[in-house]
């Protein structure tokens, strides 16, 4: 057992060495990155610029130009073309296996430039490259598991049925139109191909908002797209804030439909705007989930193993665990156990070899999980590991230490997600207790189970307040099954990577027909 144990590590990153076509691309001959409307570059009516970061060192990467009102409203006409067009060439109705074809070449296009898109994620979004690698991965997987659902799922005409004398009906499936994914700056490769391919698949041209802190591979990703033939207006790419570009996306009555991963505030906040104007939403609002450690469990195994979750993207990963439940009886043992973990943790550069703890995303981010490792011991939790700034020399990042906290049922220290490598463990007396702790949050992403039982491990998983429940897993993703939120999480519709996510991009009809009258 304790060479399983020691096996198990957080995250690490291999030496990454910058390739010269991503430095090429961010240049861009010495001008601003515009955003992609119609298949051209468009600097942007309000020549705002703004740049974005390595966050492990504060060097700039690029320069971008902000899109605006008038941007959104170029963007929604462009792809509202593409989408319309004339005849066969519409992208509505050109046929499944054609865009397939697109997507495919897509895809290879990106194999090629792997290397580009891996110094998105390493250097434009902070990844240790283990975790990068993963994510790259996501572009063919996902697109080839929504090209079979799209080759299954008929659209048009359903069957018809009689419905009185003389008279029929039927359903008629069809996508929006113009959707819009606003794609937040955790998981930017990942999240961009889970809005992407299952829009374009199912018949949608598309609006991707990017992060403004991780803006660099939808970007190159709509290069790509350009390179691979698709149609001009199809795929738009609007970069700026979420107070501004995204704000005029949710405005804009064109766009048809919106998926949104962000925070449950700026979620809300665009759901009462797309009310105002009947435009559809989903939306994955983050999660502040738990792990349930019952006392068959090997205290230390399983506390390596919570402490990887909790590691992951260093806490930057919306399902991962922040709450932590331990029978009583091994809970001394856990605590030590994954204090050690955190302890052992690499604080580091994203792109120096052993590093598994890197910079956080931004300064604010940085202030706001300080604040909460504060408030955290000022509610009552007994601190072990406090947290606060770490250095890391020659670097001039948002490093942070990792924490974590003993805590009591009767105190509620971490009411809100913490964006880091923060836990709290409160030692229970039984699994109902532990079940009953975990569901009195307001989010419902993801929690999971510990346990050698695998049986009552699923009947406890079944009774999560999550979209996912999990045993001896957790952060788990698969093609198929649906991933979403209950509570503040998120909702509606069936989530992302399942059949249903592609019937979320596609509305249905009543069509009756009588008999003419006489």
């Amino acid at each position: 057992m304790a060479t399983a144990t020691s096996e198990i590590r957080a995250l690490t990153a291999a030496a990454f060495q910058t390739p010269a076509k991503f430095t090429e691309f961010c240049r861009n001959g010495g001008k601003p990155l515009g955003g992609i409307i119609n298949g051209e570059q468009v600097r942007g009516s309000m020549n705002v610029t703004f740049e974005t970061i390595d966050p492990g060192s504060q060097e700039v990467l690029a320069t971008i130009c902000e899109m605006g009102e008038a941007e959104v409203a170029q963007a929604v006409t462009a792809a509202q073309r593409a989408f319309d067009g004339a005849g066969p060439k519409s992208w509505r109705n050109i046929g499944v296996e054609e865009r397939i074809k697109l997507v495919n070449k897509l895809v290879e296009l990106c194999d090629r430039d792997r290397d580009v898109l891996l110094a998105c994620e390493i250097r434009d979004g902070g990844k240790v490259s283990e975790l990068a690698e993963g994510d790259f991965t996501q572009i063919r997987e996902c697109a080839q598991y929504f090209s079979g659902v799209a080759r299954r799922i008929e659209m048009g005409d359903g069957p018809a049925m009689k419905v009185a004398e003389g008279v029929k009906g039927f359903t008629y499936r069809e996508p929006w139109g113009v959707v819009a994914g606003i794609i937040p700056w955790n998981y930017p490769i990942v999240l961009t191909s889970w809005f992407m391919f299952p829009a374009l698949l199912s018949g949608n041209t598309i609006l991707i908002k990017p992060a403004e802190d991780t803006p660099l591979s939808a970007l190159y990703i709509a290069k790509l797209a350009q390179e691979a033939g698709f149609p001009p207006g199809v795929i738009n790419v609007l970069t700026g804030r979420g107070e501004i570009t995204g704000h005029c996306i949710a405005e804009h009555p064109g766009v048809r439909y919106i998926a949104f991963t962000g925070s449950p505030g700026v979620g809300q906040a665009i759901l009462r705007t797309c009310d105002r104007h009947g435009t559809r939403m989903k939306r994955e609002l983050g999660g502040n989930g738990s792990a349930i450690v019952l006392a068959d469990a090997d205290p230390e195994l399983v506390a390596r193993m919570v402490g990887k979750y909790t590691n992951q993207h260093y806490g930057q990963t919306c399902c991962t665990i922040h709450r932590v439940f331990v029978d009583k009886k091994i809970a001394d043992d856990f605590i030590d156990a994954q204090t050690e973990f955190f302890k052992g943790l690499k604080i580091g550069y994203q792109a120096d070899a052993g590093t598994q703890l890197g910079a956080v995303i931004n300064p604010t981010q940085r202030s706001r999980i300080l604040a909460a490792q504060q408030e955290t011991i000022a509610r009552g939790a007994q601190p072990l590991l406090a947290g606060g700034e770490a250095t890391v020399a020659g670097k001039s990042g948002f490093y942070i230490k990792p924490s974590l906290y003993r805590t009591e049922p009767n105190l509620n220290v971490n009411p809100l997600e913490v964006f880091h490598t923060y836990a709290t463990i409160c030692p229970v007396s039984s699994p109902e207790e532990a079940l009953k702790l975990a569901n009195s949050s307001p989010y419902g992403l993801g929690s999971s189970v510990w346990t050698k039982d695998i049986d009552r491990g699923i009947t406890l998983a079944k009774q999560f307040r999550d979209g996912t429940g999990q045993v001896n897993c957790h952060n788990s993703i698969a093609y198929g099954l649906p991933y979403g939120g209950q509570g503040i999480s998120g909702g509606p519709g069936g989530g992302v990577n399942c059949e249903e996510t592609f019937l979320d991009y596609t509305q249905v009809k009543a069509v009756y027909v009588a008999d003419y009258p006489g």
